[in-house]
């Protein structure tokens, strides 16, 4: 088998519009013809990210770019969460296009922030964009990540500023090595408190250590102040400019991950609302079983299989065919696939489908009921498909300094302390300020497959009160796996 002779240069400077140095790795084959450019713009470190991805991707005739994004590693400037990737995003993508090595034609592709990060620069348009692939991400950093619904997102905000944010700031700050020496074992503390919970029940949160220096964790403290959506958040929020974007996306989510929500509205509203027919019709979308993290059938404490594993999916060559066919003008069949693959939960199989919601799908209410005594999974609480009649209230006390805790879901971005994934409800269940309605057992299978809403009428004596929802899989040995979950901040 031949081999292909690489070409990696580090640290290559791109100079933003404000006169900013960016710096990056690329990766291309030793030929003398332009390539088509992969690019990701990451604040996790160039010289780690997808080393082995940006190889192979180079062997198989692409340039690949890998950018610390602004203010991290080894690029210059001031860090700033999400501000700085729509300008950046958009020069950065020009300037890759315009290199010798390069035939005009960018592509952009991870997940997470990585993920926003092409959001952002599809979002001012930049000429030389023609496909992303977005995974596990989101474009709406008020709603769908910090502040879903009003409620402050605590495991996000505080593990990722603290791990992502206060780290680097410690690192790039101007200070002495024996000053720096004593952030860190604070912060060594800070996140160790997060797997004892001791860093969550901190109050105010600007008491948490480290968080409410500003000159560590502005971007955190001006975060939390926003606690309602207004004007501040615009400069963050790539959602707004959805009707603007004209190239393909490849949207890739997990049922599990914290971004599951976002995933699949950024799906539907990317098919109705893009710039371009071309647009509308060239999105994908395929939700696996997945964390907020590797793919894997492992999910919390439940095992769906190897069918929901990388080896069954093979993410790599996905993105391959993706950009093979948009970059290089290769007729592989992608586009001629059904444009949706699910994982099917419980039957544990793929399934492709032609739309998302499912145009089949049967909404069907179901009602809370009980004789007001609702309180704990041994409670009177049952959820049936009939309307209730004349029924009492439920009630129950909650303690704010002493809150249902979460336990598996969607979560990110600290394992130790907040393990995702599904995992056996009754030890919430079993709190008197928790209210549980169950439905009778089921006689045939039933598939719940798309969105979920809850109506809930509901008063409080307190001024502010979030309201959670959970829906579980109640096993007949008792297991109650959890599905899906959602949150409100009732002001």
């Amino acid at each position: 088998m031949a081999q292909t002779r690489l070409i990696i240069e580090r640290d290559v400077e791109t100079v933003m519009r404000d006169g900013t140095i960016l710096r990056a790795n690329v990766y291309r084959p030793d030929v003398s013809e332009r390539l088509p450019v992969l690019l990701q713009r990451t604040p996790y470190g160039k010289d780690v990210s997808n080393v082995d991805f940006c190889m192979l991707s180079a062997a198989r005739g692409y340039a690949v770019v890998v950018q610390d994004t602004r203010g991290r590693w080894a690029s210059d400037g001031q860090h700033y969460p999400f501000r700085d990737e729509f300008n950046d995003g958009y020069d950065t993508v020009e300037w890759a296009a315009a290199q010798p090595w390069a035939n005009g034609k960018v592509g952009m592709w991870g997940g997470s922030y990585v993920g926003f990060t092409q959001w952002a620069a599809a979002a001012m348009c930049p000429p030389s964009l023609v496909a992303i692939f977005p995974a596990v991400t989101f474009t709406d950093t008020y709603g769908q990540v910090l502040q879903p619904n009003g409620a402050l997102a605590l495991g996000v905000a505080v593990s990722w500023f603290l791990g992502a944010g206060v780290s680097m700031a410690i690192l790039r700050m101007n200070a002495s090595a024996e000053e720096k020496a004593a952030l860190q074992e604070q912060l060594y503390d800070a996140l160790d408190g997060m797997t004892s919970g001791k860093t969550f029940r901190t109050l105010p949160l600007s008491a948490i250590p480290l968080l409410g220096r500003e000159d560590l964790a502005k971007p955190f403290l001006d975060f939390v102040a926003h606690s309602e959506r207004d004007d501040f958040w615009t400069q963050f929020d790539a959602s707004v400019h959805r009707h603007k974007i004209a190239v393909p996306a490849y949207h890739l989510g997990g049922w599990y991950d914290i971004f599951a929500k976002a995933t699949t509205e950024d799906y539907v509203a990317m098919t109705r609302s893009a710039a371009t027919e071309t647009a509308r019709r060239g999105q994908k979308l395929i939700m696996g079983p997945w964390l907020h993290g590797p793919l894997s059938g492992l999910v919390g404490d439940f095992d769906y299989g190897t069918r929901a594993s990388d080896m069954a999916v093979l993410s790599n060559e996905i993105m391959w065919r993706w950009f093979d066919y948009w970059l290089k003008g290769i007729d592989n069949g992608i586009m001629d696939e059904p444009p949706v693959r699910i994982f099917v939960m419980g039957r544990n199989r793929w399934r492709e489908e032609h739309e998302w919601p499912l145009a089949r799908t049967v909404y069907t209410p179901y009602y809370l009921h009980s004789a007001g005594k609702a309180n704990t999974l041994n409670g009177d609480g049952v959820l049936s498909p009939q309307p209730p009649a004349d029924e009492p209230q439920d009630h129950y006390v909650y303690d704010p300094r002493d809150p249902v805790p979460t336990r598996g879901g969607g979560l990110c971005c600290w394992q130790a302390a907040l393990p995702g994934g599904a995992f056996d409800q009754r030890p919430v269940e079993e709190r008197p300020d928790v209210l549980v309605y169950t439905s009778a057992m089921l006689e045939q299978d039933l598939e719940v497959t798309g969105p979920l809403k809850v109506v809930l009428w509901a008063a409080s004596s307190a001024v502010d009160t979030d309201w959670t929802a959970k829906l579980v899989d109640v096993h007949p040995c008792g297991y109650a796996r959890n599905l899906a979950d959602g949150i409100v901040r009732a002001r």
